[in-house]
């Protein structure tokens, strides 16, 4: 944090204003093990001041962290204490497995609570963000390399960023950032087997209806809050385990699906990085144990292409609603005939859009090396019956398409959408529970890993539908003038958002700094009616 421009005002501790008055120990879900090692879920949300909403007027925050306090009062758990489940914890399960298995306890005087930072600023807003018609005009793609991402977010050590380190931290994190303007950001950061982006929303908008009452709406006193759903066990239940083991026709389904099974451990793997082991030691088994063990299939991350000392760019860009329309169009009027049965979305459309372009970025046009898309796809609804969208945690996987670079570069918009929506289409309910059952049987839920960076990937996550512009904290009415997902500036990160009911995506690119370049020459970027 620059001192000269952000000055820490208060840090503290805040606990659920009406605590759950006993300790309760819950474990986590299979796939909450499984992202255990993903770097935080965070957003951070900027507002410009209003009349009642001037980070200039102490009552601003004060009212923010007591309807925080409300709200976590549904979120008890959010204030307590990860921690690896012990052996003890696990008797008595259909499944023994212990390590890498992540638990929370709430409840007790002795919880770490969630982590609060208030901070004052010197900068202006406008110094920080354009504004929502800046980004309709000159700065449609906006390079955010400069965003002060790590200002904005509390700089407080959470739970399991490194897997060995627990005891005390808090899961989650967030910051109040007040700007000479009196406008003001709201950060969110907490650690991943807490919860995905769908739970981090739904906990966003739960605050900001508590909120909207402190300033005085009406509204929102009389809204039905939605409460939500902890209760990892009701995912783990779509995993059909039973005391006999493995079900090898579950396994054998599982392990088809296009996921990666990149061996996190795999020390002879070219080019493993010397700070990978230590990463892994929190929830790898003795060496005893593992000579008893048999490790799942897995083949070894790619590291020599990726290369972690390039300089990074990020840039955002805003693809208005006519134009990902346009792309739609394009996608579906081009569409090989083995594909002709699928029916893509937008989001398939702009995915496909973007990744062509990442690869004729990165010069693989003549290139017959396999290159990968790495989506990120929630389970709620794909598993059956489905689990609500009020579901807290993280029951999300990872699945890929794959083409050779050539491919990957010169296909039709058509066929690459095509190719993703086919792809998203083989995760069935019983495909989903499928591979709960085969994670769950893992000999630790970390050592896996079902994506990569660098000059051969790009992962996307998608915001979509998630309304983030909506979180409207202080009844204003109006949306945030900016919404940054957290995600480290690394080459192949992708985010897709959508700006509330306009059809507007707002899309995030982290790229090598030459690629980057290359990126924002191609003619294609604004192929569409941009």
């Amino acid at each position: 944090m620059t001192e000269s421009t952000y000055e820490v005002l208060h840090t503290k501790r805040v606990f659920p204003l009406n605590g759950p008055g006993q300790t309760t120990t819950t474990k986590l879900s299979i796939l909450d093990a499984s992202v255990a090692r993903f770097a935080p879920c965070g957003a951070i949300w900027l507002y410009d001041g209003a009349e009642n909403a001037d980070s200039r007027d102490p009552v601003l925050f004060e009212r923010l962290e007591k309807s925080l306090r409300q709200t976590l009062d549904d979120y008890s758990h959010f204030a307590g204490q990860l921690r690896w489940a012990s052996e003890e914890l696990v008797k008595g399960d259909i499944n023994p497995r212990h390590i890498g298995r992540p638990a929370v306890t709430y409840g007790n005087p002795n919880d770490p609570g969630v982590e609060l930072v208030i901070v004052k600023s010197s900068k202006e807003l406008s110094d920080v963000v354009p504004s929502q018609d800046e980004r309709l005009t000159a700065k449609q793609v906006w390079n955010a390399t400069e965003f002060p991402q790590n200002d904005l977010l509390a700089k407080t050590k959470l739970a399991f960023s490194s897997l060995s380190e627990f005891e005390g931290l808090p899961g989650v994190a967030i910051q109040f950032t007040g700007f000479k303007c009196g406008g003001f950001a709201i950060s969110i950061n907490l650690t991943h087997c807490l919860s995905d982006a769908m739970c981090l929303m739904q906990f966003a908008h739960a605050w900001a209806a508590q909120s909207r009452c402190l300033f005085g709406d009406v509204e929102s006193v009389q809204e039905k809050r939605p409460i939500p759903l902890f209760d990892p066990s009701q995912l783990d239940q779509h995993a059909h385990l039973t005391p006999t083991g493995p079900n090898p026709e579950k396994v054998k389904i599982a392990r088809a699906l296009p996921m990666h099974r990149y061996d996190w451990w795999a020390k002879d793997a070219p080019g493993y990085p010397p700070w990978a082991e230590a990463s892994t030691l929190g929830t790898k088994p003795s060496p005893e144990e593992l000579i008893r063990s048999e490790l799942s299939p897995s083949s070894f991350p790619p590291w020599p292409t990726w290369n972690m000392t390039a300089a990074v760019e990020h840039v955002q860009v805003r693809f208005k609603a006519e134009t990902i329309s346009a792309m739609k169009q394009a996608a579906e009027s081009s569409l090989p005939e083995s594909l002709s049965g699928q029916r893509v979305s937008r989001l398939d459309a702009a995915l496909a859009h973007i990744w062509i372009l990442i690869n004729r970025a990165r010069k693989l046009e003549n290139s017959q090396d396999q290159v990968y898309i790495d989506i990120t796809l929630g389970v709620r609804n794909r598993v059956d019956p489905p689990l609500p969208d009020t579901f807290v945690g993280s029951p999300i996987l990872l699945c890929h398409v794959a083409k050779p670079g050539s491919e990957a570069s010169t296909a039709s918009i058509g066929s690459i959408a095509g190719s993703i929506r086919q792809t998203m289409s083989l995760f069935t309910p019983d495909a989903v529970s499928a591979y709960i059952h085969d994670a769950a049987y893992e000999v630790s839920p970390q050592r896996l890993w079902q994506a990569f960076l660098g000059s051969k990937h790009t992962l996307v996550s998608s915001w979509v539908r998630a309304q983030a512009y909506e979180v409207d904290f202080c009844a204003t009415r109006k949306l945030a003038r900016y919404v940054q997902g957290v995600m480290p500036r690394m080459d192949g990160l992708v985010q897709v958002m959508d700006i509330a009911d306009t059809g507007d995506f707002d899309i995030s690119v982290c790229l090598e700094k030459e690629t980057m370049q290359r990126f924002l020459q191609d003619p294609l970027l604004k192929a569409y009616d941009f």
